[in-house]
Parts: C-alpha cells; sequence; structure tokens
C-alpha cells in the first residue's frame, strides 16, 4: 500500500560545474539563460521532498505532468521481477506483472494527495510499465519493458505502447460488461520498450529494445474505450539496431517541438542521442502482428551523438528546458545539466544510492521532479 510521505528528506548536494578545457563554461550564457532551481550558480543546497511513501516491492520508472490538470503528476510503478513465470499452465508470476500508477495531486504544493489506479486488465495493457508522456487532447501513452504482453511461452513477441485517456472518469475505474480494460488504443510491435515522447495528436515514439530503434507510432482515432480495432493504426522505423537496452533501466525519450528534435537516453552506450525528425526516406515494409497498412522502415535518419561517453555513465531520465538537456544517471545517481549542443553545464549529486534515478520531469513550478526506482517513491527537488 502506498502511503502519502511525512516530512522531507534534507541533503546538502555539492554542485559540480564541468570543467572541460575544449567546452569552457559560457558565464554569460549561463546568467541570461532563464533561471532554475537547480541551475550552476544558484544554491547548492537542495531537499529532496519525497510525496509518497512506496514500500518494496514497488518501483517507480517514470513521472509526467497532466497538462489539462495542473500539479497532477502521474508515477508510472511495477514490482521488481518475481522470477516466477507467467504460464497459461502455471500463472504464479502473472499478477506481478502488472503495473499501476500513482496519481499525485498538488505534487507542486506543501500538501500532495495520493490516488492509486490500476486498469482492470494491467496484465495486458500495463506490464512492466517503464515509461509515460501524456498528449495535449487529454489522452496519454504508456509502454513497458515485456517481449509478450500476454503469456511467456508464447513464442510470439507481443508488445507494444497503449493509448489511454486521462479522464479520472474513465482510466483505472472497473470496466464494464465487454470491454477489455479502460485502453483507448494498443499497437504490439515494441517489444521491451524502454522509452516514449509525445510529438502530436495521437503520435507518440518509443524506444524499441528489442530492435535497438525508434519506432514512431500515429494511433490516429482511438478506438471505443475496452476495444480492439487497431486497423487505423501506422508504424514507421527509424534506425533499427543502433541503440541498446540494459534490462531493468529505462531508456526515456524527450521531444524538442520547437526543433524537431527527438533526444534519447542510451543507456547501454553512455550518452544522448538526438534525432531529426524530418530526416531519413521510407524503405521497405517491416513486419507486424496488428492489422495496420502504414509499417514501413525509414531509411537515411539523421541519428548524431550529443553527449558522448565519458560524463555519463548510464543515462535514464532525460528532459528538456528552453535551453538545457537534464539528465539522471543511473548508475551514479547525478543529475546532470548540458546545453544543447551537448556541452556539459554542470551535475548534482542526489545522494541516493546508486541505481535510484530513472525518469525526470520538470513541473509547472520549473522544479526538477524525480522516479526511484530502488523504493518506488517520487521527490520534488526544492533549492534552499
Amino acid at each position: 500500500m502506498l502511503t502519502v510521505a511525512r516530512g522531507f528528506l534534507s541533503l546538502a548536494l555539492a554542485l559540480t560545474l564541468s570543467n572541460c578545457s575544449s567546452s569552457p563554461l559560457d558565464t554569460a550564457d549561463e546568467q541570461a539563460a532563464p533561471s532554475s532551481p537547480m541551475k550552476p550558480g544558484l544554491p547548492a543546497s537542495v531537499e529532496l521532498v519525497p510525496l509518497y511513501d512506496a514500500p518494496s516491492p514497488w518501483t517507480a520508472t517514470a513521472l509526467a505532468f497532466d497538462p489539462l490538470r495542473g500539479g497532477e503528476l502521474w508515477v508510472t510503478l511495477r514490482r521488481v521481477p518475481s522470477n516466477k513465470p507467467c504460464l497459461e499452465t502455471a500463472r504464479a508470476g502473472c499478477a506481478a506483472l502488472e503495473g499501476q500508477v500513482a496519481l499525485v495531486q498538488g505534487a507542486t504544493s506543501d500538501s500532495p494527495s495520493l490516488t492509486i489506479k490500476k486498469d482492470g486488465n494491467a496484465w495486458h495493457f500495463m506490464r512492466r510499465p517503464t515509461s509515460i508522456a501524456f498528449g495535449e487532447n487529454g489522452n496519454l501513452a504508456t509502454c513497458g519493458e515485456a517481449r509478450t504482453d500476454n503469456y511467456e511461452d508464447e513464442a510470439i513477441d507481443y508488445s507494444g505502447p497503449v493509448l489511454w485517456s486521462s479522464d479520472p472518469t474513465i482510466f483505472g475505474v472497473t470496466p464494464k460488461p465487454g470491454q477489455n480494460g479502460t485502453h483507448l488504443d494498443m499497437l504490439h510491435e515494441s517489444p521491451f520498450c524502454m522509452g516514449i515522447a509525445y510529438e502530436r495528436d495521437n503520435v507518440y515514439w518509443v524506444f524499441n529494445g528489442k530492435l535497438g530503434s525508434l519506432d514512431r507510432y500515429d494511433f490516429h482515432a482511438p478506438h471505443i474505450i475496452g476495444g480492439e480495432d487497431h486497423s487505423d493504426g501506422e508504424l514507421t522505423r527509424y534506425v533499427e539496431g543502433q541503440l541498446v537496452r540494459v534490462p531493468e533501466v529505462p531508456s526515456h525519450l524527450a521531444l524538442d517541438h520547437r526543433n524537431g528534435n527527438l533526444y534519447v537516453a542510451d543507456t547501454a552506450g553512455g550518452r544522448i542521442l538526438r534525432l531529426a525528425l524530418g530526416s531519413g526516406v521510407p524503405g521497405a515494409d517491416v513486419p507486424t502482428l496488428d492489422p495496420i497498412t502504414v509499417h514501413r522502415q525509414m531509411d537515411g535518419a539523421s541519428l548524431v551523438e550529443v553527449v558522448a561517453p565519458g560524463s555519463l555513465s548510464a543515462p535514464s531520465g532525460i528532459a528538456l528546458s528552453a535551453d538545457r538537456i537534464i539528465v539522471t544517471d543511473n548508475a551514479t545517481s547525478r543529475i546532470w545539466w548540458f546545453k544543447l549542443d551537448g556541452t556539459p553545464v554542470g551535475s548534482v549529486d542526489t545522494g541516493l544510492p546508486a541505481g535510484s534515478l530513472s525518469g525526470i520531469a520538470l513541473g509547472p513550478d520549473d522544479k526538477p521532479y524525480l522516479s526511484d526506482l530502488l523504493t518506488g517513491t517520487a521527490y520534488r527537488v526544492e533549492a534552499l
């Protein structure tokens, strides 16, 4: 059971500025940039404010704010692996695959409240969630780290992103007769999905951990609540084989809508990559398990290394401010800031154990919010 947290976790954190001879810190640029609670030059002492208490075995993989409900933070939760199979003839491990969401109302306030919501068929539609992204139309999407969303002895890889409504009268309520959960749509071509980002309408990008690709999905019109008509969906696959998944560590995505770039936390490579959305030309069709008419490869897309290995060990969470890339390092539990061209700006040690940090989001208050893989907690980062 999750409960609202009492009190604060106070940490004195040392801010470390990058001292890179080839890319010196631009002091004038730092002074001109919009202020941030954790930007170099501002107080280096902070409090991590836990928004709720989440006992084992829950882990928090990602978090995002609902743009239609100010201050409402959604946190994806999953259990640690049970090491028990989920087979049609031996279902002991099936329940442990069900993810859920912690809805934190008033996350930006001093008195947040908590609601836990789980889909009626979370075993399939929110299996081991890694990531969450909100659109601007009242919908959101999630995806999870699973080869298949069915019984694990089935040979077919069958997993991918799921579209949901953020309407509290729809998401996670008891399904009506004939409804298969409360989802709005699903496509199944991205096993071991490690990250997700919103583009427009019902279009989302995901990190396909099975193929090491970036997959763009357009759900188009959602089907009825709990339905199964996927025929109008589209899949376009980019840069197959150029990414590598790290099991149990999300590899988050962030999309820069101003410049048309998708930023990728390449966890295994210890680097940040950038995909130009308008690059590439249509190639051959790719296999699909859904009855969709568009399912193609994009050839020649521009994927460049923005942050080379060296600063980061295992980047996981990624967020964008007006002029910064903000990254959580799962291996070191540090938060890093980079300019959009990849120049290091600085980092801060959160004081949490190694392996803690996963997702990061900037709230409507411009403060960073963190999800914790080890404890299942979400934090607000406060400057003193």
